[in-house]
């Protein structure tokens, strides 16, 4: 009987699924490890230190599943930066966040999507990928709790509320592409052979299903997008910048200074 491990699709596809969940892992847990020392109190500081420990933590349960998958050319762990030229990561953790508000709008659209997408594996039909994603959701619980706590505080702060809205517009649209156009043929073969539940659009959908009411909640700015289409009982989000989106690195790639 065939196993999808005789699906040359499926397989790179997987490969390419596991790199981008242990690199954004990876890059989100070096930048908040980046706050120990700098966020604006105790309280803040302790949590992103236990957030940077697990953060990278669920990458280095990640990277091995590399490992054992029939694939020539695995891309190899990080253990630092600069390890791999390739990054697997959403451009806006390349570089050190420069102030806490952008700090948190990042923290909370980056493991929100990374969360959404776990919760699509955690029956996959490969076992080890399964149980990896059922454990790092067990503690993702408290990730979410705290930075939805720290975007309503920073709401709630007129001094900061215009800068936390410029942040989350700029950040948004690559979360949203992140998820992929709609239909792509490797997460068919994903789906197809039971490796992930879902879709591009399903779980962009999801994913919007979490942030868009907590936005709109706090008055927050983003809009034209996401907005709720009644009709057809989904969100839009306008059209999103596809021509500058890296479909096997999962991120936007510089715009030049004559598309600007």
């Amino acid at each position: 009987m065939p196993s999808w491990q005789d699906n040359d699709r499926a397989v790179a596809a997987l490969v390419n699924l596991v790199v981008v969940l242990a690199d954004n892992k990876y890059f989100l847990g070096r930048r908040i490890s980046e706050w120990e020392v700098g966020a604006p109190g105790l309280e803040e500081a302790v949590a992103s230190s236990a957030l940077a420990q697990e953060e990278l933590g669920h990458a280095r349960v990640l990277y091995p599943l590399l490992d054992e998958l029939p694939f020539p050319e695995r891309p190899l762990p990080l253990e630092r930066e600069g390890d791999r030229k390739r990054r697997y990561a959403v451009s806006f953790l390349d570089k050190p966040w420069g102030t806490w508000t952008e700090a948190v709008a990042a923290i909370l659209l980056v493991d929100t999507a990374l969360t959404t997408m776990l919760e699509h594996l955690t029956d996959s039909a490969w076992e080890p990928l399964a149980r990896r994603a059922v454990r790092i959701l067990q503690e993702e619980a408290f990730h979410l709790e705290f930075a939805e706590g720290r975007l309503r505080e920073l709401a709630a702060l007129p001094g900061v509320r215009g800068e936390l809205e410029g942040h989350l517009r700029a950040f948004l649209p690559e979360m949203l592409l992140w998820f992929g156009p709609e239909g792509e043929e490797g997460v068919r073969e994903l789906v197809r052979e039971g490796l992930i539940r879902g879709g591009n659009e399903a779980w962009r959908q999801a994913y919007l299903g979490r942030i868009a009411p907590l936005l709109l909640e706090e008055r927050l700015g983003v809009l034209p997008y996401p907005s709720w289409d009644v009709a057809r009982r989904r969100y839009e989000y306008g059209e999103l910048p596809w021509n500058h989106w890296n479909r096997l690195q999962r991120r936007l790639e510089a715009v030049s200074p004559v598309e600007r």
